[in-house]
């Protein structure tokens, strides 16, 4: 081919068709997009955005190639003359030709540059669309809402999709033939850039395919993959940056730009996977075999091969076997095939249409699954465990508390108090109502069950009530939502008995009935809801206390204990101090009676007299009632002859002494009355002797016959102060003086 600016004009005009077939697609996307509000079709216009640049780098090179072949063309116009303008390009050489010393400069430059671009814009935009990803499943985590916004036209989205995606194919095959000329080499960069439009929307219209069979799972993954997709594709374009720098460049050749990238370029020319392996095999023989007899007769007989292949899998597709424990389904179009109790198939053979139009499932009928209605451990108890603290439940389990009823430990003493303030007049009825009374408990229930098959007890299968319970969806959950409605189920009759029981029935009375007592009643209510689940058992690892009232059951326990001790400790010393007061212990409770006989007549005595006065015939009635009962009391307690009779007697004895002695100085004095009047001064003077006898018994008295007025009494310390002290001057002097 002849390289001319022609050439190059019409590289040129197929890089800016390129330009507006990469422009209408990533607009067309966008628009759609944000027009009926699908994230996906805006994702992949995202893709096709960057891709741009490479069309208007294509466009400035090859026009600059252009410009530069018409320049060479002047240039040669004007040397082949022999005219003087000869010598001047002589001389001058590149100096003259601007046209090519732009294209080294766009070289040089202008495509790196675009190149950096190219992948800083592919960065940065799956750097935000990962960042969006990632804030929308978070989203989804916390409203349970669908992974993606997704429009209503499926159809549409997907003829948009292959459409373009065919178009942009079939024009990157156009662009790999054209690329194989050496003037066209970088429509490389193009044909790769189309191939990569191909791909975005071929992997868009697979996924929006599978949302006509409710499956948005593979679209959420092609979601993810745009970014990681264009995350590859920059990483390419940079690697090939930094290898041209290094790489050396023959003199006359433009190297290849950076966003060439020869992945996607060799997916726009599948026909060279296969010159590759023949000479692949070739260069592992040693010579050309593959143009030998044998290896033509391989590729004239492959696709025979291939169709034999085909045929025996799809008959193998048509037989299904199904094991001893398992059951199985015929599935076309996402519908069970069967009628009249046929849908299910036991053990053994059976025959379906082929795939794709027909699929089998199998269930295991016989293995045992398990579910946690209260949270689960993440191992085995190594011993029974009441702390809050040492329970350690999976991530996301929550162990929320049941209701059961009070417990009845003290109940009896407060039926007995109760009866008795009944009797009094004052008993309180709100203190009997004990119905409304509730207490909170922690407890682990796990159940343990099968697919109901067609060999249990009924002879009919559950296997299609199971399915028709519930889904497989987990939402992002541990527990499908067919575990959860049999949670929920469970739930409901655990707790609807667990609040008939009391709090002790529940901890130790009734703990080994619990799990018999559910699996009936769980069974029954999973029967009526035709869940097609049969119970195998109900296991309680752990019943406790609510939260930290471990310690206080404890403590109840204990106290109770130190209850009882004290109750004996009383009722023993009761019987030590009643018995040391009454003396004979048979006599106990009849001194008791008289003795509160006795204190009631006394009572009834103080309310006769407040009422009818001291001297009514009531108060003389009451007072000898009160004396009977009294004498009564103490003739039983003088029997017993224990410590209260004692201090009877010992208060009768000090009584008839103090009155022997009252009748003793009586008598003295009255003897006494003859001697005063007699001598009436002398028995005073006498007894005044006396009493200062007794009362001042160490003073020294004087007995003076003098009249006080005539008698002056002089007093010397001579006899209290030695001789040769401070005082004896003044002692010499108080003499002298006298």
């Amino acid at each position: 081919m002849r390289v001319d600016h022609l050439a190059y004009q019409r590289a040129t005009n197929v890089a800016a068709f390129g330009f507006c077939l990469q422009l209408v697609v990533a607009m067309t996307f966008l628009v759609y997009g944000l027009a009926v509000g699908d994230s996906p079709s805006i994702l992949a216009s995202l893709w096709s955005f960057p891709p741009i640049l490479i069309w208007v780098g294509l466009m400035i090179v090859f026009n600059q190639h252009k410009l530069e072949r018409l320049e060479s063309l002047e240039e040669d116009q004007l040397t082949s003359g022999g005219m003087a303008g000869e010598s001047i390009f002589d001389r001058a050489g590149d100096e003259v030709r601007v046209a090519a010393g732009r294209l080294r400069l766009l070289y040089k430059w202008a495509l790196p540059i675009a190149s950096i671009l190219y992948v800083a814009s592919l960065g940065i935009l799956a750097w935000r669309m990962f960042e969006w990803l990632a804030a929308v499943s978070r989203n989804d985590l916390i409203t349970g809402d669908s992974f993606l916004s997704l429009a209503d036209g499926k159809g549409w989205l997907v003829a948009l999709c292959l459409g373009l995606a065919a178009t942009s194919y079939i024009f990157s095959r156009y662009l790999s033939g054209m690329s194989e000329h050496k003037a066209w080499q970088n429509l490389r960069a193009g044909a790769g850039a189309m191939v990569g439009n191909a791909l975005v929307l071929l992997a868009v219209a697979i996924g929006v395919i599978f949302r006509f069979f409710e499956v948005n799972q593979v679209l959420e993954v092609v979601a993810w993959s745009i970014p990681i997709f264009m995350c590859i594709a920059a990483a390419e374009v940079l690697l090939n940056i930094i290898l041209n720098i290094y790489r050396p460049r023959v003199v006359g050749e433009f190297p290849r730009p950076g966003f060439d990238s020869r992945a996607l370029s060799l997916m726009a020319q599948p026909d060279s996977f296969v010159r590759s392996m023949n000479d692949a095999v070739n260069y592992q023989f040693g010579f050309d075999i593959s143009s030998s007899w044998g290896y033509q007769l391989v590729l004239r007989s492959g696709g025979w091969l291939v169709v034999l292949g085909a045929v025996a899998l799809i008959g193998l597709s048509t037989l299904v076997v199904v094991d001893g424990r398992e059951e199985g389904l015929r599935i076309r179009h996402g519908r069970i095939i069967g009628e009249n109790g046929t849908e299910v198939h036991g053990s053994g053979l059976f025959v379906k249409l082929p795939w794709p139009l027909e699929t089998a499932q199998l269930y295991e009928v016989t293995t045992e699954r398990e579910l946690s209605l209260n949270g689960k451990e993440e191992k085995l108890p190594q011993r029974s465990l009441w702390g809050r603290d040492k329970l350690k439940l999976i991530p996301g389990d929550v162990m929320e508390p049941f209701l059961v009823g009070r417990s009845r430990l003290g109940e009896d003493q407060l039926l007995m108090s109760s009866s008795v303030d009944q009797e009094d007049g004052a008993a309180d009825q709100s203190d009997m109502d004990l119905a409304d009374d509730t207490a909170l408990v922690d407890m682990h229930v796990n159940l343990a069950y099968i697919i109901r098959g067609a060999d249990s007890d009924n002879g009919e299968s559950g296997l299609l009530k199971y399915l028709s319970f519930g889904t497989e969806t987990k939402r992002r959950e541990r527990f499908t939502e067919r575990e959860k409605a049999l949670q929920n189920v469970a739930l409901s009759v655990v707790t609807k008995y667990i609040v008939g029981l009391g709090l002790d029935d529940v901890l130790s009375l009734k703990r080994g009935q619990l799990s018999e007592e559910l699996l009936g009643r769980i069974q029954k209510a999973f029967d009526r809801l035709d869940t097609g689940v049969e119970l195998v058992g109900v296991s309680i690892p752990l019943v406790r206390p609510v939260e930290d009232l471990a310690t206080s059951f404890e403590d109840l326990d204990i106290a109770r204990q130190q209850s009882g001790s004290e109750i004996v400790k009383a009722e023993k010393r009761r019987v030590v101090v009643l018995t040391e007061t009454v003396g004979d212990p048979d006599l106990v409770d009849e001194v008791l009676s008289a003795i509160d006989k006795a204190n009631a007549a006394e009572d009834a005595y103080d309310e006769a007299v407040k009422a009818h006065g001291e001297d009514s015939p009531e108060a003389a009635e009451a007072a000898r009632e009160r004396e009977s009962l009294t004498f009564a009391a103490a003739k039983l307690v003088r029997k017993g002859g224990g410590g209260a009779a004692e201090l009877i007697a010992m208060a009768e004895r000090d009584s008839w002494i103090k009155l022997m002695d009252q009748r003793t100085q009586a008598s003295r004095i009255e003897g006494q009355g003859a001697a005063y009047h007699a001598a009436p001064e002398l028995y005073r003077q006498w007894w005044i002797m006396q009493a200062y006898t007794r009362n001042f018994a160490d003073l020294r008295k004087y007995i003076v016959g003098i009249e006080p007025d005539r008698m002056k009494v002089n007093v010397g310390l001579s006899e209290y102060a030695s001789p040769g002290t401070i005082y004896s001057d003044t002692l010499l002097s108080e003499e002298e003086e006298e």
